[in-house]
């Protein structure tokens, strides 16, 4: 066979591959979910957030001051962490329990007295189931039904109550 022939073939396969690998760097940024970062020192009462590529809303918060990012989960009753966010964040073991979860039944931990936050959100003594998968904490009921949260269209508004 003729080095310029192979040459060639490599050369086409090798652009197809840059192409591949471009576009797939592509659409990977394009669907991260996108996570709304709130400056908890202003003096706004509400929240807007917008809705992912995925469908969900993500924003920004804390757990006992440390930084964590939220899905906005109106399905799950309280805020959930997995075990290795639950030790980054240094809350302390809970007391063991069963995990209803969306992916089945799991056994985990219940931690109590947590201080949550989103923005200027402050919410105290609120508990946290740990043992969930991902990197992502769910921002769950024991939150979200102390405040307003009004969706329409692709935004989410999350307010505190008068």
């Amino acid at each position: 066979m003729d080095n310029r022939f192979l040459w060639g073939v490599m050369a086409v396969l090798g652009i197809w591959v840059s192409i591949f690998v471009v576009a797939y760097l592509y659409f990977a940024s394009v669907q991260a979910p996108k996570v709304a970062t709130v400056n908890g020192d202003s003096s706004e009462k509400e929240i807007i957030i917008l809705r992912s590529q995925d469908g969900h809303y993500y924003v920004r918060g804390k757990i006992n001051g440390h930084p964590v990012d939220f899905m906005v989960d109106t399905g799950a009753s309280i805020v959930s962490i997995s075990y290795d966010l639950a030790r980054s964040v240094n809350l302390p073991r809970g007391v063991p329990a069963n995990l209803s979860t969306a992916g089945g039944n799991m056994v985990g931990e219940i931690v109590s007295a947590i201080d949550i936050e989103v923005g200027n959100i402050r919410l105290h003594g609120l508990t946290v189931s740990v043992g969930i998968q991902g990197n992502i904490a769910l921002l769950g009921q024991n939150f979200l039904r102390k405040i307003d949260v009004i969706q329409s269209d692709d935004k989410m508004l999350l307010r505190i109550r008068n």
